[in-house]
């Protein structure tokens, strides 16, 4: 049986919380990536996602520089084990209006699994 662990990605990217959204946006697309966990204190709380940025910001014209990543994150982390069946993910994923799972193991985040990991 396929597991979560087998398809995340295990490079994890971050912002801390009081960054500007123009600053997510340049290391999202500095990276290639869909997300950002985001911190407070180096503990993961929330994460901001390429669709944060269109509909948070661009549709309500929030000024980039200004706006903190607090302010359009999504909170609070819906994750899943490591060890989950990949089957499991795919429910949360049609279930939930997420693209982006962080992954956990031992409550500890290990990577990230999207939906383009799923194949």
């Amino acid at each position: 049986m396929e597991t979560v662990g087998d398809r995340m990605t295990s490079s994890i990217k971050s912002i801390d919380q009081d960054e500007s959204i123009n600053n997510a946006a340049k290391k999202i697309y500095a990276h290639q990536i869909g997300s950002l966990l985001v911190t407070q204190d180096k503990k993961f709380i929330g994460i901001i996602t390429k669709t944060d940025l269109m509909i948070k910001v661009l549709i309500k014209n929030l000024d980039g520089d200004s706006t903190r990543v607090s302010e359009v994150m999504s909170q609070p982390l819906i994750s899943i084990d490591v060890d989950e069946p990949l089957d499991s993910a795919k429910k949360l994923f049609n279930e939930k209006p997420i693209r982006h799972l962080p992954v956990t193991r031992n409550n500890q985040v290990v990577g990230i699994l999207s939906t383009k990991n799923l194949g």
